[in-house]
Order: C-alpha cells, then sequence, then structure tokens
C-alpha cells in the first residue's frame, strides 16, 4: 500500500483529514455539551468555566510533549505508533463515556471528557510533529490551512452533528455516532500512513533506544534552548502573540453558545448553524492559506485579525440598547457568525504556517507544540473571562472590549521575523525534513 505522506497531495489531504480528528471532541463538548449546559439552567459563567476547563489538556500539553520526540516508536511505527495509540484510547474513553448514566454522574461524564481529551492532545503532538518533519517549506501554509479547516469540519461532525443525532436519538446515541467518527480516521491512519522517517533503523533493539536516552535527553535540552532562546528575537515574540486573543473571539467562544439558547433556537437550528459554519471556517482555512503563501503571511494574519471584529461590531452595536439579546433576531445572529466563522477560518493556517516558521525542526513536537498549547491556554482563559463578565455586564460590553482587544496581537504580528539560523535549503524530492529529537 503507498504511503500518502510520499506525495505533495497525499500529505495536505492525510493532514487534513488527522486533524478532522481533533476536531471532534472540541466540537462536542463546546457546542452539544455547552447548550445541554445552558437548556439547563447554568449561567453563562459557569458554561464559560466549564469550556475553559475542557481546553486545559491542550493547554498544558508540553509538559509531555518531549516523550513524541524522544520515545520514537521505530520498531512500530515512529509517530504513527503514537497517533494509532492516542486514537485507540479516544474510542476506549468514548464508550465508558457512553456507559454512565450522565444525568445522575454528570461529574464524572465531565472528568472522562477530560481523560479523552488528554489523549486527543497528545495525538495533536505526534500530528504536529510530523507534519513539521514531512511538510516541505513551500507548503507549510496550504498544509495548514486545510489541517485547520479538517479541524473546523471535525468540530462540525462532533458538534452540530452530535446535536442532530442526539435530537434525533437521545444523547448516548450521540455518543456511538461520534465513536463511529474515530473510529473511521483510525482505520484510515492505521492503512494508508506511514512515518517517512522510520527505516531499516527501526530494527534496533530496544535496548538500545533505551541506553541512548539519557544523552538524547541532554540534546534535547540542549536543542530546545536553542530553539527558543538562541534563534533570535522570533522565538521569543511568539511566545507573547500566542498568549494574545486570536482575533476577536466571542462568537466562537461560550458566550456565542448562551446567545444560542437565550435566542430561542432548537436543537436543530443551533446544529444548522455549526455545521454551516465550520463548513465556512474550514473554506476560510485553505483560502487564507493559499494567499498567505503568496502575498506574505505576516501582512494576511493582520488582515485576517481585523476582519473578525466586524461582525463582532455588529453585533455590538446591535444589542448596546436592550436588555440580554432582545435587540437581535436569530437571522441577524445566524448571519453575523457565518462571517465570523469564515473570517476566523482565514488566520488558523496561516498563523499556524508562522508559528512552523518559528519552530526549530529538532525539537519540533515540544517547541512547536509549546505554541499550539499556548494558543488553547488563550481559548481556556477567553472563556473564562468572558463569560464571568457577560454574566456581570452583559453581552453587548463583552463583544466591545473583545474587538478592542485585537489592536494587542496585531501590533506584535509584524515581530513575528523567523530567525535566520532556521532557515534550511528545501529537501530534496524524497526527503522529509530532520527528525525531531
Amino acid at each position: 500500500m503507498n504511503n500518502l505522506l510520499d506525495s505533495r497531495k497525499g500529505r495536505i489531504a492525510t493532514f487534513g483529514i488527522l486533524y478532522v480528528s481533533e476536531g471532534i471532541p472540541l466540537g462536542f463538548a463546546a457546542v452539544a455539551m455547552a447548550a445541554y449546559m445552558r437548556r439547563q439552567g447554568l449561567d453563562v459563567a459557569q458554561i464559560g468555566a466549564f469550556v475553559g476547563s475542557f481546553y486545559l489538556p491542550w493547554a498544558f500539553k508540553w509538559a509531555w510533549a518531549p516523550l513524541v520526540d524522544l520515545v520514537k516508536f521505530r520498531r512500530f511505527g515512529g509517530r504513527k505508533a503514537w497517533i494509532i495509540l492516542c486514537q485507540a484510547l479516544m474510542l476506549l474513553t468514548l464508550f465508558a463515556i457512553a456507559q454512565i448514566d450522565y444525568t445522575r454522574n454528570f461529574d464524572l461524564l465531565i472528568t472522562l471528557v477530560l481523560v479523552h481529551n488528554f489523549f486527543s492532545a497528545t495525538q495533536d503532538v505526534a500530528i504536529d510533529s510530523l507534519a513539521i518533519n514531512t511538510l516541505r517549506e513551500d507548503e507549510r501554509a496550504t498544509a495548514n490551512g486545510f489541517m485547520f479547516g479538517g479541524a473546523y469540519i471535525g468540530q462540525g461532525l462532533g458538534g452540530g452533528g452530535a446535536m442532530f443525532v442526539a435530537g434525533q436519538w437521545g444523547f448516548d446515541a450521540s455518543f456511538v455516532y461520534v465513536s463511529l467518527l474515530l473510529a473511521t480516521i483510525f482505520a484510515f491512519v492505521f492503512v494508508f500512513v506511514r512515518d517517512p522517517s522510520v527505516t531499516s533503523a527501526a530494527a534496533q533493539r530496544a535496548a538500545d533506544v533505551w541506553a541512548a536516552l539519557v544523552e538524547n535527553v541532554r540534546s534535547f535540552l540542549r536543542e530546545l534552548r536553542v530553539g527558543f532562546f538562541g534563534s533570535g528575537a522570533g522565538p521569543i515574540v511568539g511566545v507573547a502573540f500566542a498568549l494574545l486573543p486570536m482575533g476577536a473571539m466571542a462568537l466562537s467562544t461560550s458566550v456565542a453558545s448562551a446567545m444560542q439558547v437565550d435566542l430561542g433556537m432548537s436543537d436543530g437550528q443551533i446544529a444548522e448553524l455549526n455545521v454551516y459554519s465550520t463548513v465556512l471556517s474550514g473554506i476560510g482555512c485553505v483560502i487564507g492559506g493559499w494567499l498567505a503563501d503568496r502575498f506574505g503571511q505576516r501582512k494576511m494574519l493582520v488582515l485576517w485579525y481585523l476582519a473578525t471584529t466586524l461582525p463582532t461590531l455588529y453585533l455590538a452595536v446591535a444589542l448596546a440598547t436592550s436588555e440580554g439579546v432582545q435587540g437581535i433576531t436569530v437571522a441577524q445572529f445566524f448571519g453575523a457568525s457565518l462571517v465570523f466563522s469564515f473570517c476566523m477560518g482565514l488566520h488558523y493556517g496561516t498563523s499556524a504556517a508562522i508559528f512552523m516558521g518559528l519552530t526549530n525542526p529538532l525539537v519540533a513536537a515540544t517547541q512547536f507544540t509549546g505554541y499550539m498549547a499556548l494558543k488553547n491556554l488563550t481559548i481556556s482563559y477567553t472563556n473564562f473571562w468572558q463569560g464571568a463578565v457577560s454574566d456581570a455586564q452583559g453581552y453587548a460590553f463583552v463583544m466591545f472590549l473583545d474587538a478592542a482587544l485585537v489592536l494587542l496581537p496585531v501590533l506584535i504580528i509584524p515581530f513575528l521575523r523567523p530567525a535566520s539560523r532556521l532557515a534550511q535549503e528545501p529537501p530534496s524530492k524524497g526527503a522529509p525534513l530532520p527528525e525531531a529529537g
């Protein structure tokens, strides 16, 4: 069976599909479960705390990312082994979730979902490491566009798709549905994907691997220090940038989930909006990455960030003269959300490509994972503060503040310059980038 990672189209398609599996559990929690909680009477601050907590495994995945760089599992397929293992554990935890009575053991349900997302976040570490060491420089932004487009599709399947299934057959059926989606991607990886870094060296004895582990750790720490602190100002500025808002965010957080219920939208309407939004976001990812490769990543990223403020400010102005959501209609919210989703999608592939450019391939999993983890920490704290401020000051105030904060990352974008020492000659047609770790 041919390895899809041997061709440009195969690489782009493969990483797009792999990111679908990452989006599925996120969509399920942030859309389906958040809507369920609001219908049960929880306030916006509580929902914000739940969604924010859900992202915490992604925010701290850097803590265990070195294992992917250092423990390569060459005998079992390299990074593919990590991906397969994590996907299997994701399926097992979903099976466990389906067995409990979520109405009586809601805390246990949340705990198991968090455990599930721990494995999902670990899978993301392995996928990103494989991508950095496989994608060529002239295809990174395009590939990241497809990757985050795939993540949005996964969120649509896990969010809107799960809500549709739950509305038809009950909430338990949604777990079976999500499990089937993940099992399909598991089969795809098992059959069609091989880590190009795995060669005849895969036959080395396990004792040799562990004997070299101490030296690998030392070398890894040296390279990590160089990656963040010895490669110019760009990587350090990247840390600050990752901790700032990713454009206006209110229409993608718990605030939007609560507003949908407050507007009286049915499960079917919420599912429909989520599916349309994720499709538009996915399209935006592809278009944004393609344009960034041609007109400049930093220049286009500024434009994409500013674009997210337009639908946010539109709703903020409409809500400013009313209580709650009385100042807008379902149609207005629907339209603004769709525009926002497309604008949000535009920047995801572009920003990921910039972070890849700041990353040292020798410690790809850890350094790039660190950047992505900080972005997830941003999503987490944004859900916390926006939920709390919404309860205290109202939706309009949150949206005005949300749009104003976009100026902070925009001012930093011009300084996100990769260090010259990381520049490399393009790899030959048959050779991947240097292996991480």
